[in-house]
């Protein structure tokens, strides 16, 4: 598949008129256990992309669920190559996801990945933001699932579109009802993975001058130049 299908295909699931069919509290029955998440059902979705107060989408990553949905991550827990002595065995694993969210929600998205904070080494870790991704560790005894289900809350009462990046069942059930477009971790993964290939074929590309003279044939320059001549 060329980059511009890839785009288009890319477009078509993640932009305007991508988002799957909203989830209702016809889906589940009356009075059942999620209910609740649809009470004010006539409040208009907010539209994918930047709001008219300049805020843009809000992506939030269930970062956890995806390490370990895809070997992309899930083979970096426990490698301490950059820090022997650390006891931190997620370490490198969020750095290369954060990296990878950074580069998926460029221009497009405003990025919070959700780490549970259960097993931290520090039950104090910093909330600081990484590649201009924020980062959210649940707070002690409290799980991500609830800190997704608020973040997501937060963006549709605010008027605000708001897509998430999880494989959880429990997540899709509670939150999609809420105007929440749901991307699969496996094709975060896939959209990833592109972006690997993009940037390698950009790297391995010779440099090329985008002028007519360059896109022309050495027969047709002679045929060009000798016209030319005749003028």
């Amino acid at each position: 598949m060329g980059k511009k299908s890839r785009q288009k295909a890319k477009a078509k699931r993640f932009g305007e008129g991508s988002a799957k069919p909203i989830v209702s509290a016809q889906t589940y029955g009356a009075g059942n256990a999620f209910a609740s998440a649809f009470v004010n059902e006539s409040v208009v979705d907010p539209a994918r992309g930047t709001n008219s107060r300049g805020e843009r989408e809000l992506l939030v990553v269930d970062g956890y669920n995806v390490i370990h949905a895809s070997p992309r991550y899930e083979k970096l827990i426990f490698d301490r190559s950059d820090d022997p002595y650390s006891n931190d065995v997620y370490d490198r694993a969020r750095t290369a996801l954060i990296a990878d969210v950074a580069a998926f929600a460029l221009r497009r998205y405003d990025p919070v990945i959700v780490f549970d904070g259960a097993g931290n080494v520090s039950a104090d870790r910093p909330n600081l933001p990484q590649a201009g991704v924020r980062i959210e560790f649940s707070p002690t005894g409290v799980s991500a699932d609830t800190v997704v289900q608020r973040l997501c809350t937060e963006a549709r009462e605010a008027g605000r579109a708001c897509s998430v990046v999880t494989s959880d069942g429990t997540i899709q059930a509670t939150v999609m009802g809420k105007g929440v477009t749901r991307i699969s971790a496996r094709m975060f993964v896939e959209e990833i993975r592109q972006v690997d290939v993009d940037v390698a074929e950009a790297e391995a590309a010779p440099d090329i001058k985008l002028t007519l003279g360059s896109r022309l044939s050495a027969d047709t320059l002679s045929k060009l130049q000798a016209l030319r001549n005749r003028m």
